[in-house]
């Protein structure tokens, strides 16, 4: 299944990364490798993932790179993957917003 952001979503994890990197260049490029493993992962198997314990009624799933938290949905319709949130660990999630049908 083919893997993307929403908007919201790759606005909070730039966010990040500009944060990361501007104290640890190194660390940025961890961490980036790390979500690209992941994001291939849930691409060849969508329900590798957790539910989101916050949310059980929601049809969302989290795969967690720590200490990020990367809130999913999965379309089988249209065999698209979209990642809806980006939560620090230490956040209180707020509900994701899910994409329209």
């Amino acid at each position: 299944m083919k893997v993307q952001f929403t908007r919201g979503a790759a606005e909070r994890w730039q966010e990040v990364i500009r944060t990361i990197g501007s104290v640890n260049r190194f660390a940025v490029q961890r961490i980036q490798q790390q979500v690209r493993r992941s994001l291939r992962r849930i691409g060849q198997f969508p329900s590798s993932g957790n539910f989101v314990r916050e949310y059980p009624a929601m049809p969302v799933r989290e795969f967690i790179v720590e200490p990020y938290r990367f809130v999913y949905h999965v379309d089988t319709a249209r065999q698209l993957i979209r990642i809806v949130a980006v939560w620090h660990g230490a956040q209180l999630p707020a509900q994701p917003d899910l994409p329209a049908p």
